[in-house]
């Protein structure tokens, strides 16, 4: 669905409000598939993080408390009630179909990435809350057991509690904030949440994957959990400034911001290169070779966040480049590349990984998931090159030697140029469509293939990546 609503938004760049001739835009306008393209974005990968908590979190400390499935259902039953009623308040909000009180408690609030209303908002925390409790009990013994992982495991339940607590921000602003505070504050949920202490939960979840997997030293692994933590709560914060472009922030701060933002890949993608260079060595080991994929989405997050966290997000962070292509394609070759090639990747690898404990071996298809893994990252690449990139360059000529407005004109978006770009984005989306759906027709097969049974192989002691030390 969100691929498909990725798809339509792009389409109506090049016919307006039309799908092919048909007025599609009366009943799905442009606003509403922005809107739910990326917020569905947001509920998938972090409905993988959340769920890997809740797997991760009995598999390490050997401890599964009472009434945890019971918890587990209804905040999956909560999760599907704010997706519903967020996702239809917003398209009521959009179609004007709710009053200006009512569409800020249960519509649209109209600000990117929260755009959820705020009834919505507070019950998400709510969520995140419970999930908090549920995740930190089954947790806690083996955080009271010493272990050489213990200092891993402190990391993730310290990042668990982050993730909960911090969402607040997003609950900061009030119907009638000013707009520069409310960017302020919705940057600390967009960077600091998202690109923060999300980060560090997947550091320290990775760090603890592959110490357990034998792809990294203990002692390497904490040294990435302590540098990303270091950086991520001594210029996290700074690093957010440089979002705050439009809210009169002084260049010398968002040059600030632009600097500790770029250090935030480090960590991810040197752990990335460390796991990948022992996997090479040790990929014949059984339960190495029983992870081999999710170990690869792994390696492909830390190829994406050098990439499209680091070099593309760099592209766009220092306040020379603000100045003329904040906004412009350019944003959008950064959020592709980092949204989904670190945290969508992310979240299907963990996926993954909690499906291999969890379902019968034999059930699997690794050529489904080689050929989706594949489509997937080439047809990401061919999405940016083929086409984003091009066009952001051409808009940011356009800004420098015109002006912005006109990078954003009819007259530069709408050219033949342009135009032939956008439909070079086609080739891209079929690869990356592709991928996608070989991935959910392996997921379908795990379950038909699983159903009624039990996965024996991570039943046995000692054999489970995860099990108590």
């Amino acid at each position: 669905m969100q691929i498909g609503l990725g798809t339509l938004t792009a389409h109506y760049t090049v016919e307006g409000q039309h799908f092919y001739g048909f007025p599609l835009a009366d009943w799905l306008p442009y606003a509403v598939t922005r809107t739910w393209h990326t917020q569905i974005a947001i509920f998938w990968i972090a409905t993988a993080w959340l769920a890997t908590g809740l797997y991760i979190a009995p598999a390490i400390s050997g401890y599964d408390p009472p009434w945890q499935t019971l918890g587990v259902n209804v905040l999956f039953a909560a999760l599907l009630v704010v997706v519903a009623g967020s996702l239809a308040g917003e398209w009521l909000g959009v179609q004007q179909r709710l009053g200006l009180d009512t569409n800020f408690w249960f519509g649209h609030q109209g600000y990117e990435y929260v755009d959820l209303g705020r009834f919505w908002q507070i019950l998400l925390f709510v969520g995140l809350l419970l999930w908090l409790f549920l995740v930190g009990r089954a947790l806690w013994p083996a955080l009271r057991k010493p272990s050489d992982s213990r200092s891993l495991i402190a990391s993730v339940f310290v990042s668990t509690v982050a993730i909960a607590l911090f969402y607040s921000a997003g609950l900061a602003w009030g119907k009638h904030t000013h707009l520069a505070m409310v960017e302020y504050w919705r940057w600390w949920v967009v960077h600091l949440w998202v690109e923060g202490f999300f980060e560090v939960f997947a550091t320290a979840v990775i760090a603890l994957l592959f110490m357990k997997l034998g792809l990294v030293r203990a002692k390497i692994a904490s040294s990435a959990v302590l540098v990303s933590a270091i950086i991520f709560l001594s210029g996290g914060i700074i690093g957010t400034l440089h979002h705050l472009y439009w809210s009169g922030t002084p260049a010398s701060v968002m040059a600030f911001g632009a600097v500790f933002s770029a250090l935030e890949v480090v960590p991810l993608v040197l752990l990335g290169l460390e796991g990948y260079n022992n996997y090479r060595v040790t990929k014949t080991a059984t339960w190495v070779f029983a992870y081999r994929w999710p170990i690869l989405f792994f390696v492909a997050v830390a190829f994406w966040n050098m990439l499209g966290a680091g070099v593309f997000g760099f592209l766009v962070n220092p306040p020379i480049s603000l100045y003329y292509i904040q906004g412009l394609n350019t944003t959008a070759v950064h959020a592709h590349a980092a949204l989904f090639g670190v945290y969508g990747m992310l979240g299907i690898g963990l996926m993954l990984f909690c499906l291999r404990g969890l379902t019968a071996r034999d059930a699997w298809d690794d050529r489904l998931l080689k050929w989706g893994f594949w489509g997937l990252n080439i047809g990401l690449a061919m999405m940016l090159f083929f086409s984003l990139l091009p066009i952001g360059a051409i808009q940011g000529w356009a800004a420098v030697a015109e002006g912005f407005w006109y990078a954003r004109s009819v007259e530069v978006v709408q050219s033949p140029l342009v135009r032939t770009l956008v439909w070079m984005r086609v080739p891209g989306d079929i690869v990356f469509g592709l991928g996608a759906l070989l991935i959910g027709l392996f997921l379908f097969k795990l379950w038909r293939g699983s159903l009624g049974r039990v996965s024996l192989e991570t039943g046995r002691k000692g054999e489970s990546p995860l099990a108590a030390e």
